[in-house]
């Protein structure tokens, strides 16, 4: 990813780059411990004719796929030329400059489960890497879950962030190497994040409207 990436003129030691995969599953099994099936379950109270027109919404409905540059933080990182992946330019003197972007789209919302994870290039100096959702009008300076209508789980310190002055302890920090993953249990009407494919912990989604997948970077020295 480096080689694609490059880094900032004047050398090394003010990157910060997060590479990403979105994956989306429609197992409501994720993130619940019950066994009914919700899926199947839902095709007893349909006919084909419906499971038909159900099956060609879904595959209409737009998928995100890779970064949004348009609708960045782009003094502060740059998105990778495959779309992929993000690094940190900024030398964070304050909060409001986060390097920041979203998914190309929102996450769909006619179906199950919405999942997608990146992966932790290298935490660097502070480790200040986040993942959540956000919606179209959040502000594209901040830390996902600074902001009201938007969450975000944070890797210096390993909580989670639901709008301003809420924060708790949610789960472990992360860093380097690790896979961080964030979705949506529409069944159950949750928000989730997992850790290296393991569950860390599930809360009631209060945040209205589409949702983008928003990841963050925040740090000098970290790549």
């Amino acid at each position: 990813m480096e080689s694609r990436c490059g880094r900032r003129p004047g050398g090394p030691g003010h990157a910060q780059k997060l590479d990403w995969r979105m994956v989306a599953h429609q197992e409501a099994e994720a993130t619940t411990t019950t066994t009914v099936d919700p899926m199947r379950l839902a095709s007893r109270w349909r006919s084909p004719a419906e499971w038909v027109a159900t099956a060609a919404a879904l595959d209409s409905e737009p998928m995100p796929s890779e970064l949004n540059t348009a609708n960045s933080s782009g003094l502060f990182a740059v998105v990778s030329v495959d779309k992929m992946s993000v690094k940190y330019l900024g030398v964070n003197h304050h909060g409001h400059d986060v390097g920041v972007v979203q998914a190309d789209c929102p996450a769909p919302m006619h179906r199950a489960v919405y999942y997608f994870e990146m992966t932790v290039r290298n935490a660097g100096l502070k480790g200040q890497t986040s993942i959540g959702f956000t919606t179209e009008s959040f502000k594209m300076r901040r830390q996902p879950g600074w902001e009201s209508q938007s969450c975000g789980y944070h890797g210096d310190d390993g909580y989670l962030y639901r709008g301003p002055g809420k924060s708790e302890s949610f789960g472990p920090k992360f860093t380097s190497g690790d896979i961080i993953g964030a979705g949506i249990n529409y069944i159950e009407q949750l928000l989730f994040f997992t850790k290296n494919g393991s569950l860390i912990g599930a809360f009631p989604k209060d945040i209205k409207g589409p949702l983008y997948p928003t990841i963050a970077v925040h740090s000098q020295d970290e790549e």
